[in-house]
Order: C-alpha cells, then sequence, then structure tokens
C-alpha cells in the first residue's frame, strides 16, 4: 500500500500567494497602469500589503518574476523550419504578431522603468537576444545567399521587434491586420523575397 507524498502546506501558500502577486501586477501591467502601487497590486491579488514584501525580496525580484511569467505566457510552438519560405513567413508573422500584439502594454510599462530597473533592462536583452536566435533560425537560408548576412540578420530583428509594431500600430496608426502585412512586406523586402 502506497501512501501519496505529504504536502507541505505553508510551502504551497507560498507558491500561491507569490503566483497571484505576480499575476495581479501582470494584470495591472496588461490594463495600462504603468507603476502600481504596492496597495493596488496588494488589493488584485487578494493578500495583504506586508505580503509584498515577505514574498519579494525587492521589487527588482518582483519584477523578474512578472517577465518570466509574461515570457511562459507568450510562449508558442516553434514555426517549421523545413517548409516554404511563404509558409515560414506566413507562420512567423502570425506567431510574432500575436506575441507583439499582447506585449504592448508591457513594452510601454517596461520602456518607463528601463532607466532604473536592471531586472528590466536583463529581461528585455534576453528577449531580443531570443527573438533575433528564433529568426537566424528560421529564415537562415535567405540570410546565407544576401550579400551582406548580418545586415540582414539585423533588418530582419528590427522589422519584426516590439518598437516596430508600436511604430506600425501608434506612430502610423495602423489597425492589427494593416500592421501585420506590413510586417510581411518588410520581412520579404529584407529577406530578398
Amino acid at each position: 500500500m502506497t501512501t501519496a507524498p505529504k504536502v507541505d502546506g505553508r510551502r504551497e501558500r507560498t507558491k500561491r500567494t507569490r503566483a497571484a502577486i505576480v499575476t495581479a501586477l501582470t494584470d495591472l501591467l496588461d490594463e495600462g497602469r504603468i507603476e502600481p502601487t504596492a496597495a493596488q497590486i496588494a488589493e488584485r491579488a487578494g493578500v495583504a500589503v506586508r505580503s509584498i514584501a515577505q514574498h519579494f525580496a525587492s521589487r527588482e525580484e518582483l519584477l523578474l518574476a512578472v517577465a518570466l511569467h509574461h515570457t511562459e505566457r507568450l510562449t508558442h510552438a516553434p514555426v517549421e523550419r523545413h517548409g516554404s519560405f511563404d509558409d515560414r513567413l506566413e507562420a512567423f508573422v502570425a506567431a510574432r504578431t500575436r506575441s507583439l500584439e499582447a506585449s504592448a502594454a508591457m513594452r510601454r510599462a517596461a520602456a518607463v522603468v528601463l532607466g532604473r530597473s536592471p531586472a528590466v533592462a536583463h529581461a528585455l536583452e534576453e528577449v531580443a537576444k531570443e527573438r533575433r536566435k528564433e529568426t537566424s533560425s528560421l529564415f537562415a537560408a535567405e540570410i546565407a545567399v544576401s550579400g551582406d548576412s548580418t545586415a540582414v540578420e539585423r533588418a530582419v530583428a528590427l522589422v519584426s521587434s516590439g518598437r516596430a509594431w508600436d511604430v506600425l500600430r501608434g506612430e502610423m496608426g495602423l489597425g492589427a491586420k494593416a500592421a501585420r502585412e506590413q510586417l510581411a512586406f518588410m520581412l520579404r523586402s529584407a529577406l530578398g523575397h
């Protein structure tokens, strides 16, 4: 006869409280509240304000947890790398635009605290690095035949970045569908198609 492993109630409560705080801050940021107060976070999480400090040693630690949570919720299945250029481009643009659109509020919040938050700066660098790896791998064949692979990789990274998406959607006033079409056009141009 086997017995179920004993559950540590305190550890489980700690996990739930930490998750509630991270989710609360993520939701507030998604709603456009750039720098919510501890009281707003606590109220949304259904915890006491002091719980935030008990579960996160610093605001930086909390921001890192939010960045990780945000990254995990936007993770998508890898785009098939062996299809035709058109198939790869279409799948990539669909996945990237979903991610960029869902991250708009997070990017606005990150821009406000970037200069004073090493955690946010690091998280943004890691996201950019992963996105560059994805595009370099996905479009390796097209980049390889270009005259200057480094320049093409940079162009692809730039046009498929959050900043470029925000310019298309905000400054240029394009709707999501038109911005998506523009992204595909810019990628085709950068990749010589």
